[in-house]
């Protein structure tokens, strides 16, 4: 699973440290299609639409595992993005490639992507009324997500009559990426009336404000043959910072970090709070050498020393020289605890700011009694932005000093700054400290350097720009021919997913000759004679000089001169055709056997423009090379589409019927399916499924099937050109890796055998190092082997009452995995061959034992495996059952729950766990009490997680505090009909205020109510 990357080219490693887990992060109401056979008392012989298979089925026949969430729950919750809905409803549901909540990928910012069973996004097949959706990753390497997952915030939430997921087993009704399973939306294209209701929201801090508008109309025409809905659909969600809750995530939160500098620990990471930075200050840190930290261990190495013995810093105005303070040093060379120093919580994002609106129009026509139309047009347009993260950091650990001969001989952008110590900007005091420290070190003293994170100047702001397209149509019918009744449908879709990025970008050739400033013969500042712009546009074409001391203290026309506005641009297309047809072979005592064969053919299509600025000057660098023009590394387009041609079939036989009265088998069937593919890119493949079901009894039956499914590499996978890429994580040979792995004694055997020597501090553990990354054009399909097993338990003498508890195995072999640096590092030093793996090759060190670069890519190595129970319950029954007057009302009840037996993945013959995490909890339960009254209804909801860890697969002294108990959440709604045409629901988030044990190191998606903490919402609703 590709990690998310980032085209950004320098920065710390984000606080927490990384994770040494890897990973790519009752059936309800169904739609009634018609009724056959004879009806039994439980209704078993209702024939249904079934997700995952082409025939209609009933309970007794259906063999697919999953749950279904109505569009009554999603109202009565209130949600408005309908993948953290499934995240909280659905069990089997994991994080995904993307969503609002957290730092966004500026390619997909604002993005809402399903996953399930911790397969990935890319491998949990999206459906919209049994058709595919058109995926909304970013075809760059650097998108949220490599495959063809789909952005399902596009999907308007009020047109949702149910989401059907099924686990395993799909690829054969639906072709290709159904790996982990599919799900299906169905639309209410049969809607009448007039809806309209308004929503709000807010927490009990007054914020995290949120919106949704919806309204539709439907009717019918031509006497009942025809009907058309049109709804449109406006969200709106503000945006949250990390120091919102500052002692939660922010700033003063409580979050992991080396112990104090001097002091024995037994853990390699403690928790501690108010973590600071000393890479770089956002007001700057002068420095007598522009090669080496300025700070080690808290103390000053190459940095100006105060009276103190601290470093001295810039003041936020610029006019004086400060010490850096802080509480003591830890033992990471690059953090403190406490006082002035950088906190790199201040620039992190809790809640991206986004809107959505979705225009929908559905309809349908009877053209003749055999002969019925379909036909659907979306609209979806959305902005979603990040309102801040880290800026560009200009400091000795990233390259060489920064000058205009350094910039265009070896393209580094980020060294400390070369400034004349006769800057017009600075101060005489400050002249006389920098001077009298650069003479008392030997240095001459017409020069000096200084770290800086350019928070003034690049606040890390982007905004992204989302358009989609989408009609689908189609007709159906039915004829009699050689004595059997037929139905046929030809459908068709059409979609394409634009994404428009905007990022303001420095541009470091203005930037070095802004910060070149003089006086002219009046005494104004102005920038040195001579200069040349960079050959791309800035919001300012004049050279106007910069003053970089101090905090935000730069004029609007030097931030002008400086900044590029940086567009990138992305298509995504999809066409997909399909055309089936279905009758009965013959009779059997218990039924016909029932036939389908259809043909589809799809091409899906992926263009991204990376713009101007980010393809870099053209010829700029010394040598004739290309030259990035700022703290971007230069991106490539990427591009490419590919076709299919698809055969399939299903055949499904009745072997034992209830009207046979056979003992001990109530119902007997059997089903499978088959399809064969030919892609343009990976040749062709089969995909198939065998399945049964065996009711005993009317009251509880066993039901299972066996599946192939493929996934296809995407244009992404196969076509990103290669291209400098920047990454940190947790180097297995540190201090603070050596003992995790899944056999930590071969991993820290390699280490010193690769002559590293404990204890060792990393760089790459506090800062990015540049590597290469890129896709692979030799990339074969994954192929999964899925074995799904079901009990359902309906007894008819508990009326109401339905039980449904399965078993999922699904393996994936040859997956495609994108492994980066740490993976690439840890696959080294955790195989029982090193030095001969293959990956070792990968990687170079230096002398010291520093990364120095690496080759990131996309492998087909990997395989999955992840072994589940899912159980669901559903309980229904009026309180008059108990003794109770018929007025008391009914109780419905109606849960799921999802354990993990196993979820991993292995390649090179380790084994890395990919649940048992604060994200991805071992066991999860939702469970949804409804109480209804008349016009009254309540439900108090419990969402629970079991025990977890910070980090898996880590020795018990890596982490302190690392084992989480059980942690569980309550949320009420309170609905009243005031007539019969306007309703209102009032509802309360985490009613409780609960909160989990070390809240700054728990996944903010899975956790984010209760970050939030208390929050409410109210909708009103009109019906006509």
């Amino acid at each position: 699973m590709k990690k998310n990357a980032d085209h950004k080219i320098a920065g710390p490693a984000k606080a927490p440290p990384k994770a040494t887990s890897k990973g790519p992060s009752k059936t309800g109401s169904k739609t009634v299609h018609k009724k056959t056979g004879t009806s039994d008392s439980d209704g078993g012989s209702e024939s249904i639409v079934v997700t995952g298979t082409r025939l209609t089925q009933t309970r007794l026949t259906n063999v697919m595992a999953g749950f279904t969430v109505s569009a009554d729950q999603l109202r009565k919750r209130g949600y408005t993005d309908i993948g953290l809905a499934l995240l909280r409803e659905d069990t089997s549901f994991s994080i995904g490639d993307n969503s609002p909540i957290g730092t966004q990928g500026s390619f997909g910012a604002g993005q809402s992507m399903i996953s399930l069973l911790n397969l990935g996004s890319e491998r949990t097949l999206t459906l919209i009324d049994g058709m595919r959706m058109v995926g909304g990753s970013t075809a760059s390497l650097y998108g949220a997500g490599s495959g063809s997952q789909v952005d399902v915030s596009t999907i308007p939430t009020s047109l949702i009559k149910q989401v059907d997921t099924k686990l395993g087993g799909a690829g054969a009704a639906y072709g290709a990426d159904a790996v982990a399973g599919v799900v299906n939306y169905t639309l209410d294209d049969h809607f009448t009336g007039v809806d309209f209701n308004a929503q709000g929201g807010w927490s009990q801090k007054l914020d995290a404000p949120s919106e949704k508008i919806t309204f539709k109309a439907g009717r019918e025409f031509d006497h009942g043959k025809g009907g058309i809905v049109f709804d449109v659909e406006y969200r709106n969600s503000g945006g949250m910072l990390y120091n919102d809750r500052r002692n939660l995530i922010g700033s003063g939160a409580t979050s992991y970090a080396r112990p104090e500098y001097g002091t024995s620990s037994n853990y390699v990471y403690t928790l501690q709070s108010n973590i600071r930075n000393t890479l770089a200050s956002v007001t700057g840190t002068p420095q007598l050498t522009g090669e080496d930290f300025p700070v080690l261990y808290g103390q000053t190495e190459d940095g100006i020393s105060g009276a103190n013995g601290n470093p001295l810093i810039f003041s936020a105005d610029g006019k004086s020289l400060v010490p850096l303070t802080y509480d003591y040093a830890t033992k990471n060379a690059l953090s403190v605890i406490g006082g002035n120093a950088t906190a790199l919580r201040d620039y992190e994002q809790l809640y991206a700011p986004t809107q959505k609106l979705n225009l929908t129009l559905l309809g349908h026509y009877d053209l003749t009694d055999h002969l019925h139309a379909t036909w659907q047009g979306w609209y979806a347009r959305g902005t979603a932005a990040s309102d801040t993260a880290q800026g560009t950091w200009n400091t000795p650990d990233f390259d060489n000093p920064l000058s205009l001969a350094s910039y265009h001989a070896t393209g580094d952008v980020n060294g400390a700054y070369t400034l004349s110590t006769d800057n017009p900007y600075l101060t005489t005091a400050e002249k006389t400290t920098i001077k009298s420290a650069l003479a008392a070190a030997g240095q001459s003293t017409d020069t000096f350097y200084m770290s800086r994170l350019n928070q003034d100047l690049d606040s890390g702001m982007y905004q992204t720009t989302m358009q989609m397209f989408r009609f689908q149509g189609g007709l159906k019918g039915d004829f009699d021919a050689v004595g059997r009744h037929f139905d046929w449908s030809v459908k068709g879709e059409y979609s394409r997913y634009m994404n428009d990025t905007w990022e303001p970008e420095i541009v470091t050739q203005n930037l070095l000759n802004a910060l070149n400033a003089t006086t002219d013969s009046s005494g104004n500042i102005v920038c040195s004679s001579g200069y040349v712009n960079a050959p791309v546009k800035t919001r300012s074409s004049t050279c106007s000089p910069l003053d970089p001391f101090g905090y935000n203290q730069m004029t609007q026309a030097a931030k002008d001169y400086i900044t590029a506005d940086a567009h990138s641009k992305n298509v995504n297309t999809q066409r997909d055709l399909q055309a089936e047809i279905h009758s009965t072979l013959f009779r059997l005592p218990a039924g016909d056997i029932r036939w389908d064969i259809g043909y589809e053919h799809r091409r899906e299509g992926y263009n991204f423009d990376p713009g101007t600025f980010f393809e870099g000057w053209s010829g700029g660098a010394d040598d004739g090379s290309d030259l990035q023009y700022g703290n971007s590394t230069i991106i490539h387009a990427t591009s490419g589409h590919y076709l299919t041609h698809e055969a399939f079939g299903e055949l499904d036989i009745p072997i034992v019927s209830p009207a046979m009265h056979v003992p001990g088998a109530y119902s007997v069937s059997a089903t499978a399916n088959g399809r064969y593919i030919h892609n343009s890119m990976t040749g062709g493949y089969w995909t198939y499924m065998f399945g049964g079901a065996w009711w005993p009894t009317r009251d509880f039956g066993l039901s299972g099937n066996y599946a192939q499914s493929v996934r296809n590499p995407s244009i992404t996978e196969l076509f990103s050109p290669e291209t400098t890429d920047y990454e940190d994580g947790i180097d297995p040979c540190s201090t603070e890796g050596i003992s995790s792995g899944p056999n930590p004694a071969t991993r820290a055997a390699n280490c010193a055998k690769a002559g590293i020597t404990q204890p060792f501090e990393s760089n790459f553990n506090n800062a990015t190092i540049e590597g290469k990354a890129g896709g692979n054009s030799k990339l074969q399909n994954e192929v999964s082997k899925s074995f799904t097993g079901t009990l359902e338990v309906r007894p008819h003498f508990i009326r109401g009452f339905d039980f449904q508890g399965s078993f999922v195995d699904v393996k994936i072999h040859n997956a495609i995995t994108y492994l980066d640096a740490q993976d690439i590092m840890d696959a080294c030093y955790d195989s029982s061959d090193y030095p001969n793996n293959a990956f070792c090759k990968d990687f170079t060190r230096s002398s010291s034992g520093q990364l120095t670069s690496f080759t990131a890519g996309y492998y087909n190595i990997a395989s999955y495996e992840t072994q589940a129970l899912k159980a669901s319950v559903d309980y229904n029954t009026p309180l008059s059952r108990f003794g109770l007057p018929r007025s008391s009302g009914s109780l419905d009840l109606r849960g799921n729950y999802t354990h993990y037996l196993k979820s991993q993945e292995s390649y090179l013959q380790n084994t890395y766990l990919l649940s048992g995490t604060t994200g991805t909890p071992n066991d999860l339960f939702t469970l949804n009490a409804n109480y209804i009254r008349g016009p009254f209804t309540l439900q108090w909801q419990t969402i629970w997680y079991g025990p977890s860890q910070y980090a898996t697969q880590v020795t018990s002294s890596e982490y302190e505090h690392n084992k989480r108990p059980s942690w569980a959440y309550f949320n009420l709604t309170v609905g009243y009909e005031l007539t019969k045409n306007f309703d209102i629901n009032f509802m309360v988030n985490n009613i409780t205020n609960a909160l989990p044990k070390y809240a700054g190191t728990v996944s903010l998606t899975r956790y984010y109510e209760a970050i939030i903490g208390r929050s409410f919402q109210m909708n009103i609703g009109a019906h006509f």
